[in-house]
């Protein structure tokens, strides 16, 4: 069985060492990517195999394996020392670039250090005191390079760091008061229990206690750069709770009375310790997901407010730009009726003979007048029906009469371009519908008036049929024709599909008030074509008055 009062040495160094190594995994697995959080894992990783062996130096026989523990006990000391500098240097920062005199200076001088207290150089072999039951290792030359440098690094790091608080601000300046309690709270039991009371008393009870010491800085440190990322209460307490059941079975493994459940036990404690780490890892992980999901539902209710207040001010300019056609429209109408009549008036001699190449040019004035009131008029009605302002006068009528009434009107402008015009349903009675007659007769007009400015040959059949509780009217030509893609979109706002090319009067309104005007009646417009070349056939489709 152990004495007890190594056990409770050992009992201390355990407890210091997990917390340790506990500590270094969670400040790590906050935040893999900050060169911060790297350079304390690497600390606590040191400070870790340092206590180990120093406590271990004092609790071995053997002088070889004595010789060996002090070497490597002053080994991790001089790693520890520039770890400590590294962190007090790059603190707080995430990301840093190493100046060149820390690279090709500091590094390979501690390196080099670190290598030479493995070799004789610095402790070469182990003396007794007669009556000593203590071992002491006998320095060489080389102790006093090792005393230098891991002394220069200390005292180097405690002055960056107190600049850095000397500068810092608010936050951050709470944070370096951290780092700075803990680093004197851990030179000070150094001092106190390892240099004044051995040197004094020549009592070295405490020596291999260091974890010990060192461990509050390790806290606080911790603490300091956990701080800066707002560290999570459930990380925390995911951390404690390993960190207790790891104490609780150090101490069963301490107090077991036999080898073989001290190796059993002592298994259970590793195999928990890298259990507890992974826990940790995956809660961060976890933590750090949720944070990034609450990030990304943010932004997203930001863009869906920026696009709702977008939307909202592209509905104002639409309004405006609807009044303005409409005013425009509006302050258009009275000088094309102006012009409209007069270039009549002067074609039919109201004004006098005029000779032939005279009325030849009023004619295209008239006629252009002409198109330009129809395309005044689709303005108008697109702005009427954009602010809901169409009002449709809703009466029984004969579809089949419109139709032919519109054919009979046309057909004078069809034989012109030498076309043949049909009116496939003379005689076709009970077509009748309820809507606005004067709106249907628009579209029929548009749809006729179309077949004829894109048929430059052919003809031209105009039919109205009653299919179940519908009254169909269609207009097929064998004009261009189209494709699957222009069809798509040819009841579209401004949509002139190739149509354009043959014709560039047109505005790319016509078809689409066809489509609002038969949907305000709740019916609908449609387009079929075999493709380019072979004509096409637009319909309507109205519901049948019963």
């Amino acid at each position: 069985m152990f004495q007890s009062g190594i056990n409770l040495d050992l009992l201390t160094v355990g407890v210091s060492v997990a917390g340790t190594g506990l500590l270094g995994f969670v400040v790590y697995f906050s935040n893999r990517k900050s060169l911060t959080n790297k350079i304390f894992f690497i600390f606590s990783m040191v400070t870790l195999a340092w206590g180990v062996t120093n406590y271990l130096n004092y609790n071995i026989n053997n002088d070889l394996l004595i010789l060996w523990t002090i070497r490597f006990v002053i080994f991790f000391a001089v790693l520890q020392s520039l770890s400590f500098f590294t962190l007090m240097f790059v603190f707080p920062q995430e990301v840093i670039i190493f100046p060149k005199w820390f690279k090709i200076g500091v590094i390979p001088i501690a390196f080099a250090t670190a290598i030479l207290t493995l070799t004789p150089y610095v402790f070469s072999s182990i003396t007794r005191v007669p009556g000593d039951v203590v071992s002491h290792p006998v320095p060489a030359s080389g102790i006093f390079i090792f005393i230098f440098v891991a002394l220069s690094l200390v005292i180097s790091g405690f002055v960056v760091i107190l600049r850095k608080l000397n500068l810092a601000k608010d936050e951050l300046r709470s944070q370096i008061n951290l780092i700075v309690v803990g680093v004197l709270i851990m030179f000070t039991s150094i001092i106190l229990f390892n240099l004044i009371l051995p040197v004094m008393s020549d009592n070295t009870r405490y020596i291999p206690l260091g974890a010990l010491f060192t461990f509050p800085f390790v806290i606080f440190t911790a603490v300091a750069i956990l701080k800066r990322h707002l560290f999570n209460i459930k990380v925390a307490a995911t951390a404690v709770l390993v960190f207790i059941l790891s104490v609780v079975l150090l101490v069963e493994v301490i107090f077991s009375e036999t080898l073989l459940m001290i190796i059993f036990r002592g298994c259970v404690f590793f195999l928990f310790l890298v259990f507890g780490i992974n826990l940790i890892r995956s809660v961060i992980k976890e933590i750090r997901q949720r944070e990034r999901l609450e990030v990304l539902r943010l932004k997203l209710e930001q863009s869906n407010s920026d696009l709702e207040n977008a939307n909202e001010k592209l509905k104002g300019l639409d309004k405006l730009k609807s009044e303005f056609v409409s005013l425009a429209s509006h302050q258009l109408r009275s000088p094309l009726t102006a012009i409209k009549g007069y270039a009549s008036m002067v074609v039919d001699g109201d004004y006098g003979e005029v000779n032939k190449e005279a009325k030849d040019a009023i004619s295209r004035i008239y006629e252009s007048s002409q198109n330009l009131a129809k395309i005044v008029e689709d303005l108008l009605n697109v702005s009427k029906i954009e602010q809901g302002g169409m009002k449709y006068d809703m009466a029984p009528f004969d579809m089949n009469e419109v139709a032919e009434s519109v054919t009979k009107e046309l057909s004078i402008v069809a034989e012109g371009k030498g076309l043949k015009m049909n009116f496939l349903s003379e005689g076709v009675k009970d077509c009748m519908v309820n809507g606005d007659k004067d709106k249907i007769r628009q579209v029929v007009i548009n749809f006729v008036d179309n077949s004829i400015k894109y048929t430059k040959t052919g003809e031209i059949n105009v039919k109205v049929e009653k299919v179940g509780d519908k009254v169909l009217f269609s207009v097929k030509d064998t004009g261009m024709g189209m494709t699957p893609e222009i069809k798509a979109t040819l009841f579209q706002k401004f949509a002139r599909g190739e149509g354009a090319r043959m014709n560039t009067s047109g505005t790319g309104l016509g078809l689409y008030l066809t489509k609002e005007i038969s949907e305000a009646h709740g019916g609908r417009v449609y387009v079929e074509s075999e493709g380019m070349g072979k004509g096409s056939t637009f319909f309507m489709e109205l519901g049948a008055v019963k």
